[in-house]
């Protein structure tokens, strides 16, 4: 096991933190809350999963218990254009604030030709307890 500045390797498995643990395994990723914001973020993306779900390119949810979720791992990119992030924030109207981090490529993923927004529970009131 090694750290790498806010990413721990384990093996074949990686760990990501800030708000919430990440463990990403090769076909899911577990995020569990580490702080109020946290737990926040997990509520909100079930609540965004079960609105737009059919309509936008967001990661799937595949279950969120007490504010830890489980979703779909998706392919890394390492950059994303502003037409993708006013895409979905033209399609997700909770997303239209300016304090909105979609910018950060690690908040996406891909999926063939497709960008899958992978970390979808910020609203303004959790951006604002940056």
């Amino acid at each position: 096991m090694h750290a790498l500045g806010g990413i721990l390797f384990v093996n074949t498995m990686k760990i990501k933190y800030s708000t919430r643990v990440v463990i990403i395994f090769s076909s899911f990723v577990v995020k569990i809350p580490i702080c109020r914001k946290g737990f926040l973020q997990g509520y909100n993306e079930r609540k965004i999963w079960e609105k737009y779900k059919d309509s936008v390119n967001i990661a799937e949810l595949k279950w969120m218990i007490l504010g830890i979720v489980c979703q779909k791992r998706y392919a890394p990119i390492t950059e994303i254009s502003a037409i993708e992030v006013e895409t979905i924030k033209d399609m997700i109207p909770e997303f239209n604030f300016d304090n909105c981090d979609f910018h950060n490529a690690e908040n996406w993923g891909r999926e063939g030709d497709r960008y899958i927004l992978l970390d979808y529970g910020n609203d303004p009131y959790v951006a604002s307890l940056y």
